[in-house]
Formats: C-alpha cells, structure tokens, sequence
C-alpha cells in the first residue's frame, strides 16, 4: 500500500490551509541576521521581516541539512513509504540539489524530486495540484507523470515597486536600480524556462502593473478553463485583493484559488508591496 508525502520548501509558498495537510511537510529556509539566524516561517514571520527591512536586510539560505534530516526521519515515523519533493527553482536556490543527495542517500522510501524551475506561489501551486491529485486517490506514478506535467504549464509574474531590495540581493546591478528608481519603474518579473529571473515588461507604477500581469496571465491562459491561480503579496493585502478583483472581473478564475502574504525568503530580495500571480494549467 502506497502512502505518498509531499515535501516542499518555504520558498514554495504553499498556501496555509495545504501546509496544515497531513501529508505534507515544508523545509524551512534560512534568514540570517548579524546576530541571530531564524527558520522561516517557523521561527520568523513574514510580516516580522518585512518590518525589520528599513534596519536591516538580512541574507537567506538553504534548509539546513540537520532540518532536511529530521524531517525526512519524520516522514518516516509517520508511515510514509513514498515521497514527493518539489523545490523552488535551481536557478535561484541550491536547495533542489542539497536535498537530491539526502533523497538519494536514503533508502527507507521512494522518492522522486522535482526542481519547479518556479518560486513562490507558482511552484506552491504545483504541490496544491500533487496533494490534491494524492487525496483524490492517485498512484505514486500518476502523481509524479502529474506533477511533471505541471511544471511544463506554469507561470508566475511579480511585480515590485522597487528596485532597492533585488539590488541590495545582487539580483540587478546598481546601474539597473538607479535608473529604474529615476523613472518610478515597476518592474514585472518572470522565471525563464532555465528558473532564472528575466524582467518581462516594465511598468510605470503598480497600478499599470497589475493590469499588464492580467494581460500576461490572459495570453497564457488562452481559452483554458482547468487551472489553480494563486496572488502573492508582500505586506499588502488590499493590493493582492485589487489584483485577484482584477483577475475575477475579466473572467480569470482558477479551478481554486489563493491569496496570501510571500514568504520572507521572497520578501527578503523584494522589499514591501510586491503582488504577485502563479497559474498552473492542469
């Protein structure tokens, strides 16, 4: 008898209903400060970094390997026999390789492990899809040709109203942030097909913003009906709301639907006020 797990990273933002799931298990990233290094989402708000951004801005790491391991031996305890594991993109983490070698190395399950070439809400929607496919009674296979499926029909764009904290991260050069700081550009960003981070259009200002991501968000979509939407906001949700309106109001509604806060470990390289949108078409 197959009993499947699904393990997830915190850069996935998977949405708090599914986190509370049985079944499914998250590792936390690391957030590291002068004096003190916290464990996402465990140790450390989202909302609790974001607050401390304007003193410092602090450096993100993998899941420790201490953590990896006393997660996967709970896995273990709790009766799992196969083990799904989906990570937020290689191109941006080291995490999808760091946790291959534990998955490999360890024999008390079968595993497969995913690198989503996504981060953030986008690659949390592909575990939505995976854990729901679980519940609904698919095999260790189907939800593994599933999950594979998925990643090959997703998107995710942010949009940020500065530049600072991706330059601050050594995402853009400082060039690149001053000039759009001059011209009060609002950057959309996007995963290319390798997960690495390319600006797909750029704004002036938000609000022209969130109406170029629906136009993105349509042109994907196409005449497809069968898909997961998630909004991702950072430290604000009647921005992340006016965004999902938006998406409601020109007929884009997912199959299910979330709207919620990006974790820090996104928030960290993004600063306040991102809004975000990730669709997997299923």
């Amino acid at each position: 008898m197959e009993k499947i797990a699904v393990l997830v990273d915190s850069c996935c933002d998977l949405p708090q209903e599914y986190l509370k799931k049985a079944g499914i298990y998250e590792l936390p990233m690391q957030i590291t400060y002068h004096d003190k290094t916290y464990l996402d989402r465990k140790e450390i708000s989202a909302q609790e970094v974001y607050d401390k951004l304007p003193v410092e801005i602090p450096k993100t790491s993998l899941p420790s390997g201490e953590s990896i391991q006393e997660t996967l031996n709970q896995i273990v305890k709790d009766g799992y026999t196969h083990v799904i594991s989906i990570s937020v993109s290689s191109g941006l983490s080291g995490t999808f390789n760091f946790l291959k070698v534990f998955l490999e190395d360890d024999d008390r399950f079968t595993s497969v492990y995913f690198d989503t070439k996504q981060v953030a809400v986008a690659a949390g929607l592909i575990a939505v899809g995976a854990k729901d496919q679980i519940d609904a009674g698919g095999s260790f296979e189907e939800v593994s040709l599933h999950v594979q499926k998925m990643i090959e029909n997703t998107v995710v764009y942010f949009c940020i109203p500065t530049l600072t904290y991706l330059r601050a991260g050594g995402r853009i050069s400082a060039t690149a942030a001053a000039v759009g700081g001059m011209l009060k550009l609002a950057p959309i960003i996007t995963c290319k097909a390798d997960g690495s981070y390319t600006i797909a259009a750029k704004a002036r200002g938000m609000k022209k913003g969130q109406k170029m991501m629906l136009n993105f968000a349509q042109e994907f979509l196409g005449d497809n009906q069968n898909y997961l939407l998630a909004v991702g906001h950072g430290a604000d949700e009647a921005g992340g709301q006016k965004m999902l309106d938006l998406l409601h109001d020109n007929q884009i509604q997912g199959q299910q639907e979330f709207l919620g806060q990006v974790g820090p470990a996104l928030g960290v390289h993004t600063g306040p006020g991102l809004i975000g949108v990730g669709i997997v078409k299923l």
